[in-house]
């Protein structure tokens, strides 16, 4: 290895250093990529399993930019972006790619290589939208080129790291030499990363080979997200484009509207006030009382936090919580707990933007959430309980209200009271009595 591609190879474990300090959720995922020293690409490129890098190109960035260049590489695989490209054409999909991501990237303070794309109109959109709209030349692509820094606030991010600045003048003059294979401006279209901020290549992911086939450096990126977001979370550093591209990504697969139609109309119906009349009668001269409220009923809902319920399977209890809260039921009683209850908070909907945080991680033993609710004298239409059903330790009494078991790894054992309605890997559901 020349002194040349140990000095690169060390800027980019620095820039990973950065990240660790900065922005745990990017750094976290970036550690899964293997860095692969290749000249014949113009920047660097990810297949989901390799941090492909031109030496060259990582020694003429400014630090602060090699970050961000390190943060958006690891991005698409994040986005399972390098599984989705196949049958598109690279560069199309490339720039569709980047416009999706790099509004996230700006929101969380990163800043990224020149000529980095940039569309407002593209933000939030899924890859395939953008893809199909640059293919039928719809929409206007602007890139963040000398021509319009001036007018974006976030052109400020592009000027140099003064930090860095004497380290990066001495390897520029080497690095724009043309025989080293890199021209002083990065043209956009010269290869398959038009915002030279890195490539996603296509890849296979870890689910779809053979156990023979699966090797340590596999990664499961559905899982990395989870866990990278829990992580960054509980560190009170997840970027907000990140939050929510994660409850876009695992978003509620339970039709609740006919699952708690039920509980509606045993507890809902029986709400009746004559202190308002129902307005529909009085034009008759006739007085009715009318319903005191168009919510749900206060229920309970409890989550099992033991040390058996996976990163992946809390993230779709999260994503379940917030579509029972878009129901707008007066109330929910949350209840978190493992051998004991862990946590209780009373939400409504106005919490849509609650932020999921269960704390547990020890035995499970159903028995403390039924007596919590009855100590604490509430009385919900009905509870429902996130779990994997690995328990035998049930209640001596069948609740007064209608229980049900949401299971999630098809495990476990028949409960002695409630429903149990399965949360399947294909984001479909069954009722399993």
């Amino acid at each position: 290895m020349t002194t040349e591609d140990l000095h690169a190879k060390t800027r980019l474990l620095k820039a990973r250093a950065d990240l660790v300090l900065n922005h745990p959720f990017f750094a976290s995922l970036a550690m899964r990529l293997t860095l692969k020293e290749d000249r014949t690409c113009t920047t660097a490129w990810t297949d989901g399993k390799t941090f492909g890098y031109n030496p060259h190109y990582i020694n003429i960035l400014p630090r602060e930019k090699l970050v961000g260049l390190s943060a958006h590489t690891v991005m698409h695989p994040a986005c399972n972006h390098h599984l989705r490209g196949k049958d598109k054409d690279p560069h199309t999909w490339n720039k569709a790619c980047d416009y999706v991501i790099n509004p996230i990237l700006l929101n969380a303070g990163l800043v990224l290589p020149d000529g980095f794309l940039w569309d407002e109109a593209y933000a939030g959109k899924a890859a395939e939208q953008v893809y199909t709209r640059l293919m039928e030349g719809q929409g206007d692509e602007v890139s963040k080129d000398e021509e319009n820094n001036d007018s974006d606030p976030s052109a400020q991010a592009t000027g140099p790291d003064e930090r860095q600045k004497e380290e990066d003048d001495s390897n520029s003059a080497s690095a724009d030499d043309p025989e080293n294979g890199v021209e002083k401006k990065h043209n956009p279209d010269a290869d398959m990363d038009p915002g030279g901020s890195g490539e996603v290549r296509d890849g296979t992911a870890a689910k779809d080979k053979s156990f023979s086939e699966q090797n340590d450096t596999d990664t499961d990126w559905d899982q990395a997200l989870i866990q990278a977001a829990s992580n960054a979370r509980s560190m009170g550093k997840l970027p907000k484009g990140v939050d929510i591209l994660v409850k876009e990504r695992f978003s509620p697969t339970l039709p609740w509207s006919s699952l708690l139609s039920r509980f509606i109309q045993q507890s809902a119906r029986q709400d009746y006030t004559w202190t308002r009349p129902n307005p529909r009668y009085i034009h008759q001269d006739l007085y009715f009382p009318s319903l005191a409220s168009d919510q749900l009923p206060p229920l309970a809902l409890a989550v099992d936090t033991s040390g058996s319920i996976a990163p992946s399977e809390l993230e779709r209890f999260g994503a379940e919580l917030q579509a029972v809260l878009a129901m707008n039921p007066s109330l929910i009683h949350l209840i978190y707990a493992d051998m004991a209850v862990t946590g209780y908070d009373v939400i409504g909907a106005h919490d849509l933007d609650l932020s999921f945080a269960p704390k547990g991680g020890g035995g499970t033993d159903f028995t403390a959430v039924f007596e919590f609710v009855e100590h604490q004298r509430i009385d919900p239409c009905c509870l429902l309980f996130f779990t994997d059903m690995e328990c035998v330790r049930y209640p001596s009494f069948t609740p007064a209200y209608p229980v049900l078991w949401i299971r999630t790894g098809l495990a476990g054992v028949a409960p002695p009271f409630g429903e149990v309605i399965d949360m399947l890997p294909d984001d479909t559901f069954e009722v399993w009595k």
